[in-house]
This record gives C-alpha cells, structure tokens and sequence, in this order.
C-alpha cells in the first residue's frame, strides 16, 4: 500500500491505495520560492512598473489603506503588509492613518486566523485593520463597467487618499488568474457586484489559468482601474502559496510582468484513463466552504473518462458559502441557472455538468443531508470513500493533491 497525503482543512490526511493500483501523483511545481518574502516584496516597492514609488505617492498627512484578499495564507499576507507599512512609515505617514482592509468577498465569513496573525504581527503594530463582508453595507459606488457591473467597494478603501490593492497572482477559475485586480473585485466588492461579474461566466466561456479573451478577466480588471488603485502589488505563487516573486506599480502593467513570471508553472502533467481520482482542493485556503471547494472539479474533470469516479476533500467548516448551492440545486439546466442567476450558480452548473459523466464522492465535514441534494455521495473520510469503491474491477486511482491551484493535463 502506499499512502498519499493530502491537504484537508488546516491538516493532512492520507489515502491509502494500493501499488499497483496507483498510477500516478500530481503535485504542484513548486517553482524556487524566494528566501525571504518580505525582502523581496520590499525590492519590488522600491522599483515598481510604470509607477511612482509609494514613498512619492504618500504624502505627509494623507489617509493610507492596504487592501488585501482574506483568502492568503497569513504568512505572505502579513510579508506583504509589513513591507507595505514599513515604506509608508518612512514616508512619513503615521501608523494611525494607515488603516489595512482584509477583503472576504470570497467567504461568508470573516477570515479570522489571517485577522489575529495582522492584529498580533511585530510591524503592523497601531495600524487599524477593518474586514469587510460581500454583506456589508459601507460601499462607495465607483462607475459602471462596459458589461454593466455596478462597481461598488469598500468606502474605507475608496475613501483613502492612496490605495494599495495586495493580491496573489495564481489560478483563478473565473477570472482565468487572480492578483491585485481580484482584490477589488471580488475581495472588495459588495455581493450584487460580485454576482454581476459571475454571471458572465454562464454567458461566455471561461477557463482556468486562461485571461486572454475571458470576459470575467477583463470587466475585472476595468472595475480595479475604476477603484482608481494607486499602487498593485502583485504576489506571484506556486501551487501552495510559497512566493516566487512580487511585483508593484501599474495596476496593468503590473500584473503583466506578474503573468509572464507564472507562465504555465501551474500546469502539471497527469497520466490518463484512471478509473478513481481523488482531489483535494488544496486545504484551508480553498475548503474552508463548498463553493471554494469545488472549483477542484473544474481542474479535474477535463482529464476524468467517463464513467470514472472523483473523490473530492474538503472539510467545509463554513458551510456552502453561497446561496445558490442550496436554492438552486435541483436545477441542471443552464438555462434556468441563467435565468435565477445568484451567486453559487455556476458552481451548481460545474457540479451537475460532473455529475453527467462522473460520480462524485464528497468526503467533508458537511452533513448529508446539505451536500446530498447536490447529487454528492458523503463520506467522513478519504478512506471509507475508497472502500466504498473496492468491488469495483477497475480501479486504477490518480491522486491530485491542490486541485484548485493547479490544472492536470494529460500530455
């Protein structure tokens, strides 16, 4: 038997598959991650793209706020803020006109591990740090994008006198990529703003790691410019959230030098035909709700031959995380979907257009009876799932470790 280990909330669990059934382990590349994070996220501040350096951009006196995406790891998010706020202070901004603004319009909830690793970080000490929820009710409405997305974001950033918009340039399965721009939209905005942009996604086609042409990417990216953002930084990532490299200026240009230093690193190679394969969706920065979690699917499914059977982890501790995976899950037709459109709906339309060619065995911390009407089978454990599956003559099993980060391709 081998045992593969996969992440799954804030641990590890392991499948156990047999040798000669396993054919194979897709694992993120994990690039060369940088020796020092902040380090090089100072470096990058100081030569930032097309732009002025921040020192130049903060006046004495003027009002700062650091926005910042609620799903990063707490490590490089408190990297980047601490090199951020270093370089205001030296700019002669005081601590107590820097506010830093966490955005969750990813999650129902608030993140509060990522809040407590600000609140208790060495440099980031006397600066305010505010959340704001997809539900808040303290937005300032910045203009209208060509699509018709009613750009409305946070006030406390809007209403800064220079905004730095954080963001982690990795695989996004709407917008093609995430970065800074992602941390305007969603991360900041409010939930009708968040659905509108969705609800592109049900119209034209989209695909992960995919920007160019991607509709979702570029009413995206016109709500950022609308956000009037003074400076992106950029935080290139592997699989698993370690920094490659970090690169600030132009709210554009900026993610441009970010995209070409990815380039494919978060494609990796998988062998074919496997009759099982079991996901994980990449652990807490991905499972901590249903609707993160299963992107996993969409990275997974274009590799998986009919008939075959994906094993999803995710734990789940928050629940859904969106409406419409509860209102709308007996509808499969994309039609309807559009039709009632709210936020959830494509992920019921990923789950369903699964469902048509694989089975689909949810191992989390959700009850049954929330995950069942989805058309999930649920099981508490990655290994009851498999057992579930021993009577099967075939059962030639891939295991894909970060389904939501990285893209399998049969090569």
């Amino acid at each position: 038997m081998v045992e593969c280990w996969l992440p799954y909330g804030k641990t590890e669990v392991y499948v156990s598959v047999p040798l000669r059934n396993l054919v194979g382990t897709v694992e993120p590349d994990r690039g060369q991650p940088s020796p020092d994070p902040k380090r090089a996220i100072l470096e990058s501040l100081q030569s930032p793209i097309e732009s002025r350096a921040l020192g130049d951009l903060a006046k004495t006196g003027a009002k700062a706020a650091v926005a910042i995406d609620g799903t990063m790891t707490p490590f490089l998010a408190t990297s980047a803020l601490s090199a951020v706020v270093e370089t205001l202070l030296r700019s002669n901004i005081p601590a107590d006109n820097i506010s830093i603004v966490v955005g969750n319009g990813l999650r129902e909830r608030s993140n509060q591990e990522l809040t407590a690793a600000i609140q208790a970080s060495e440099g980031l000490q006397g600066v305010g740090v505010l959340e704001h929820t997809r539900d808040a009710s303290n937005f300032t409405l910045m203009g209208t994008t060509s699509r018709g997305t009613e750009v409305k974001i946070s006030s406390p950033f809007a209403d800064a006198d220079v905004r730095i918009a954080i963001g982690e340039v990795m695989v996004d399965h709407f917008s093609g990529l995430r970065g800074a721009h992602s941390t305007v939209l969603p991360a900041l905005s409010g939930k009708a703003t968040i659905a509108k942009n969705r609800s592109i996604s049900l119209e034209e086609e989209v695909a992960p790691g995919v920007i160019e042409g991607n509709a979702v990417y570029s009413d995206t990216v016109e709500a950022a410019r609308m956000a009037k953002v003074d400076l992106a930084l950029n935080l290139v990532t592997n699989g698993k959230g370690d920094l490659l490299k970090a690169f600030s200026g132009d709210i554009d240009k900026a993610l441009e030098e970010a995209v070409k230093e990815l380039g494919d690193l978060y494609r990796v190679k998988a062998e074919a035909n496997a009759d099982i394969i079991v996901v994980s969706a990449g652990g807490s920065r991905f499972d901590f709700d249903l609707y993160n979690s299963v992107w996993a699917l969409n990275s997974v499914a274009p590799i998986a031959k009919k008939g075959a059977t994906i094993v999803l982890l995710a734990e789940c501790p928050e629940g859904l995380g969106a409406d419409g995976l509860s209102a709308l899950s007996q509808v499969d037709t994309l039609s309807e979907l559009r039709r009632r459109f709210m936020l959830g709906a494509r992920a019921v339309y990923l789950i369903k257009t699964t469902l048509r060619r694989n089975e689909v065995i949810l191992v989390s911390a959700l009850p049954g009876y929330i995950a069942e009407p989805l058309g999930f089978t649920v099981d508490r454990t990655a290994n009851e799932a498999l057992k579930r599956l021993e009577g099967r003559r075939s059962k030639r099993t891939l295991v894909v470790t970060n389904g939501c980060s990285t893209i399998p391709f049969v090569g």
